[in-house]
């Protein structure tokens, strides 16, 4: 190894020198001069367009700047921007946009030359989603329709930060496929493995269809994550392995992990203030908090690894986001949750059972559940009552040839979910018969945690309660 070392020394002196000696001397060469120092004078204008390649179009209220100087413009509705009174030379323009962050792709930026006097033009481009796939997919796998996309993300060490090569990462989601027999559930899934530099892409995932995630690597897991793929087919999921999955402690009544994992964090409205009183718990993890005075919690002995943190608060919508766990250290957080959309006010004249079934549809609206409710208001915007459905966590719609089914995964077991109209089990056939704006509301209790009477049955795939206008 020293031997080594000392080549490599000697072969650096060696290039260090011969360069030294091709160059002219000092004396002949006039100074360096950068291309930025320029005198103030020396201004030029930039004209360009933030255009998104997933969308086709222009990016309309994108952020551009250019880096190492106080310039900076917003993007008009086509996504053109100019900037007057920039130094000559060679700059670096970088957009930002809250549609590239939620497909994970930051900012984009590009190099533009400016002359003193002149007007420089620029493109600044979101990648393809061609491009993206070739990226990391082999070709077999590639996004082929408009109803798949790309997941990548980076696989890394919850411990140390450190980027994983050779992990695998599987993805899975729930679709019907049909038979001689007739439609049957199946499970697909994708399983890819993390690059030299711990990245990852898996192709040819479904959109709006919920998908669950997880990285193994020999005796060592993560935990799961869920995720949509979006209209613009493209996600991004970064996803933590710990090396302490293995020393977990599995409370052998509840089934619930817990480990040396801690998780701060804040919780507030969406006008910045906090919310005192919120709960805050890790899906598949013993314990829960409630949020202070000035919105914070405090969750200890946790699982490590990627895991679901569930947070709830009356007069909001439920709000599930993805965090990764490191053992033995203190991970931090900070969530906003979306006010929800209140009853208009009604005069009930229903019979003593379906008034009270309302009034307690009215509190679950407000926030006091653990499931997902869509108002009214929402679901008169819809064109389809398939629509409502999509999106929902850990509830996938499929087409099939009745129309469409809803589906959900239970203890690695597949099955459709109960479905409940005005109060009476029925079928997800019944709803071919309504439109949006015939609900007030429909309400989506994910595994065992639907309202008591809608339990009788011992249903553990999953609730979904339809409420009618004509009800009342």
């Amino acid at each position: 190894m020293r031997d080594a070392s000392r080549i490599a020394l000697s072969c650096g002196w060696a290039i260090v020198a011969a360069l030294a000696s091709a160059a002219p001397s000092r004396a002949q060469q006039p100074p360096p001069v950068s291309p930025n120092r320029t005198p103030p004078t020396a201004v030029g204008r930039v004209r360009g367009v933030v255009y998104d390649s997933l969308s086709r179009g222009g990016l309309a209220g994108a952020r551009v700047w250019i880096l190492r100087t106080d310039r900076s413009a917003v993007a008009n509705g086509s996504g053109r921007f100019e900037m007057d009174s920039v130094p000559a030379g060679t700059w670096v323009v970088a957009a930002e946009h809250p549609a590239l962050d939620s497909a994970g792709l930051f900012n984009i930026s590009a190099r533009v030359n400016v002359v003193a006097g002149r007007t420089s033009q620029v493109t600044l481009a979101a990648p393809s989603l061609r491009t993206i796939a070739m990226a990391g997919c082999d070709r077999s796998a590639a996004p082929a329709s408009r109803d798949s996309g790309v997941v990548f993300g980076t696989v890394m060490d919850a411990e140390s930060g450190v980027r994983l090569a050779g992990a695998q990462v599987s993805l899975w989601w729930l679709a019907v496929e049909r038979t001689p027999l007739g439609p049957t559930v199946i499970r697909p899934e994708r399983r890819v493995l993390s690059d030299s530099l711990g990245n990852y892409y898996a192709c040819g995932i479904p959109r709006d269809v919920a998908i669950r995630a997880r990285v193994r690597a020999g005796e060592f897991t993560s935990g799961e994550v869920d995720l949509v793929v979006p209209e613009r087919r493209v996600f991004r999921q970064d996803l933590w392995m710990s090396r302490d999955s293995l020393n977990q402690i599995v409370d052998t009544a509840s089934g619930l992990l817990s480990g040396l994992a801690t998780l701060v964090g804040t919780v507030r409205s969406e006008d910045g203030a906090p919310l005192a009183s919120a709960e805050a718990g890790v899906e598949g993890a013993s314990g829960e908090a409630v949020t202070d005075a000035e919105g914070r919690f405090v969750l200890a002995g946790l699982p490590s690894g990627s895991r679901m943190l569930e947070v709830r608060f009356v007069g909001y919508k439920f709000a599930r986001e993805p965090v990764g766990l490191r053992s033995r250290d203190t991970t931090r957080v900070s969530i906003t949750l979306e006010s929800i959309t209140l009853l208009e006010a009604v005069r009930i004249t229903a019979t003593p059972w379906v008034r009270d079934e309302l009034e307690q549809l009215e509190r679950r609206l407000h926030g006091a559940t653990w499931g997902y409710a869509i108002p009214a208001e929402d679901l008169r915007a819809l064109g389809d009552i398939r629509t409502a459905f999509q999106g929902l966590p850990s509830l996938n719609v499929q087409s099939d040839a009745r129309g469409f089914s809803l589906l959900t995964m239970v203890n690695g077991r597949f099955c459709p979910v109960s479905m409940w109209v005005d109060g009476w089990l029925s079928t997800v056939d019944i709803l071919k018969a309504y439109h949006p704006s015939d609900f007030i509301a429909i309400e989506w209790f994910p595994r065992n945690t639907a309202p008591m009477r809608y339990k009788s049955l011992g249903d553990q795939c999953g609730v979904v309660l339809a409420w009618t206008r004509y009800v009342w």
